[in-house]
């Protein structure tokens, strides 16, 4: 469901900027996404964010109430930025409330720069006025530095962008298989008996948890593209669910392609990929080549125990090998007690930070924020 649509800024305005702000729609599909197609994230490892076949279906991995705003030049008719905004339930200090994901944010590169983003800021002001929600957060990656130093920035005009911390979100290279971790009790696959259990251990656990999302049985039915019952690995002591995690691939709705290398990689890539029979590293895809991966989701473990956290990555790394995908990619943040886990790993690291996003009906909550750690959903990135 798209969240309901309110009164776009007065066209007055827009009209004297050449710039068109407004809500897309269904029929944008096909711009959307030929614009992230041509818009890279920078970094050692350029990539664009695809969302193939369509823009729109994609968006429900983040909640059923979602708002694309967008960017029209008025002379050219083209779409030449957008930014969406999303709404879902989730846990704040303890207790179930409506958050605000703010993510996808794109600029064609000759409209960066001067007054567009305010506007844009201005625009989700206006958007908010639908007091649906009083807090966003959102993830900028490490090595965009252009939205660090803008959106980031504290500038005038702009909500509050409080940093939350330093997000681990690094692909676990694929490689041959490893010996089963112990841990008391057994693990099994997930199953449509078991998700009643599944999704209790979830929201007990989540509520621990700042920013992670409120599970229903509905959302395992019909907003999860594409993520099925048997993809949760579950921990059992007798009959009890004690940890879950989730392997999501959503390569048929969302794709990850390789734009360019640094310099340095471009010379490393030929001599690590030669070296791939004796490393057993996952190769270095071509440029314009899709990276396969799928996502350490729903990661829910009573009283934070590391051995079943072991247990449970254990068996969702050697399902997937052999399969399509090279790597697993998981978000954990800096203070996460699961964070030790990764070095069982070779790993190909990415970090993020995380912010929280308010305007003035929402500083007196992110104010009150306790010390709960926060929750990443790798799978909404």
């Amino acid at each position: 469901m798209i969240a309901p649509v309110i009164p776009d800024i007065d066209p007055k305005t827009q009209l004297r900027t050449g710039i068109e702000i407004k809500l897309a729609t269904p029929a944008d599909d096909d711009e959307l996404r030929e614009l992230l197609r041509r818009s890279p994230i920078p970094g050692p490892i350029s990539v664009t964010f695809e969302r193939e076949p369509s823009f729109y279906n994609s968006c429900r991995a983040r909640g059923d109430c979602f708002q694309v705003a967008i960017g029209r030049d008025r002379q050219s008719g083209t779409i030449i930025g957008l930014g969406t905004r999303s709404l879902a339930l989730g846990f704040v200090n303890g207790k179930e409330m409506s958050l605000g994901y703010l993510a996808d944010l794109r600029l064609k590169q000759q409209y960066r720069g001067g007054i567009l983003v305010a506007r844009g800021y201005r625009f989700l002001r206006h958007l908010h006025a639908d007091r649906r929600t009083r807090l966003y957060t959102t993830v900028i990656f490490n090595d965009n530095h252009t939205a660090h130093a803008t959106i980031a920035s504290g500038r005038a005009g702009l909500p509050r962008y409080q940093d939350q911390g330093l997000i681990h979100c690094p692909g676990i290279n694929i490689r041959s298989a490893q010996p089963p971790v112990g841990a008391e009790g057994r693990i099994v696959r997930g199953s449509k008996e078991l998700l009643p259990a599944i999704i209790e251990c979830l929201n007990r656990n989540n509520c621990r948890r700042q920013f992670a999302p409120v599970h229903t049985s509905e959302m395992f039915h019909n907003r999860w593209l594409d993520f099925r019952l048997e993809d949760f690995h579950v921990a059992m002591r007798g009959s009890k669910v004690v940890g879950v995690i989730g392997c999501w691939d959503q390569g048929s709705f969302k794709q990850t392609r390789v734009a360019a290398y640094s310099n340095r990689l471009r010379w490393m890539i030929p001599l690590a990929n030669a070296l791939r029979p004796f490393t057993k590293a996952p190769r270095y895809p071509k440029v314009g080549d899709e990276v396969a991966y799928f996502y350490i989701s729903f990661i829910a473990i009573d009283g934070d125990d590391l051995q079943i956290f072991r247990a449970l990555l254990r068996s969702a790394y050697n399902s997937a090998v052999g399969g399509r995908c090279m790597y697993a990619m998981i978000a954990l943040h800096e203070r996460d007690p699961f964070l030790p886990a990764l070095r069982d790993y070779s790993l190909t690291p990415f970090f993020a930070r995380l912010f929280c996003v308010s305007f003035d009906d929402g500083n007196d909550l992110v104010r009150s924020l306790d010390g709960r750690v926060p929750h990443v959903e790798a799978a909404t990135l």
